[in-house]
């Protein structure tokens, strides 16, 4: 289950971009629990369609929110990925949370942002958009954790969009992995064929 710290690292970070005109929604460990799968995370991650002259005014909002960048320039490139690293202090934690920035720039991104839906987090009384959860797969796909996918498919099967996911999986070369969670997810069911 999402700790404390981190949902309010979470809501400090959401209230800081959320005046930045720009597409955004919750991704990662967080964006589980609001799926239906609980899972401890240390970090708030949340993917934002910002133009390239917008990543100073991000980064000003969020350090004015009491947020530290991690890295000087605070924005990296990790596989191909824009991410902006911060750690926050909640009042009451006893240790600092992390909040990732990944900027969309892929289609399949831009995609997964314009179906984000607004849900709650447990233990939040707000709502944020949180991606899908057959976008969530394929995110974790793509960064190639193998961590809660099968889960995601399992606890969430009337919210996904299968003939579109599976159009996404082969469309990012992801077919091997898909049928791998697939089996784990419905065992002794008939898998994708491509």
């Amino acid at each position: 289950m999402a700790s404390e710290g981190v949902l309010a690292t979470l809501q400090a970070g959401w209230d800081a971009i959320r005046p930045i005109a720009a597409p955004k929604a919750v991704i990662g460990g967080l964006a589980l629990s609001a799926w239906n799968h609980a899972r401890y995370t240390r970090d708030a991650d949340v993917l934002v369609a910002i133009m390239p002259e917008q990543i100073a005014e991000l980064v000003a909002a969020v350090v004015n929110a009491g947020f530290q960048p991690r890295h000087e320039p605070p924005l990296r490139m990790i596989d191909g990925q824009g991410i902006l690293q911060f750690t926050f202090q909640p009042a009451d934690a006893l240790m600092p949370f992390q909040f990732d920035v990944l900027l969309a720039t892929t289609p399949f991104q831009q995609e997964a942002l314009a179906r984000a839906v607004p849900r709650r987090l447990p233990n939040s009384d707000g709502h944020v958009a949180v991606v899908r959860p057959d976008d969530l797969v394929v995110i974790k796909l793509l960064a190639g954790r193998i961590i809660d996918r099968a889960m995601i498919l399992r606890e969430n099967r009337s919210d996904i969009d299968f003939e579109r996911l599976q159009r996404v999986i082969l469309a990012q070369g992801l077919m091997d992995d898909y049928c791998a969670i697939w089996a784990d997810a419905y065992p002794g069911e008939p898998g994708p064929v491509a």
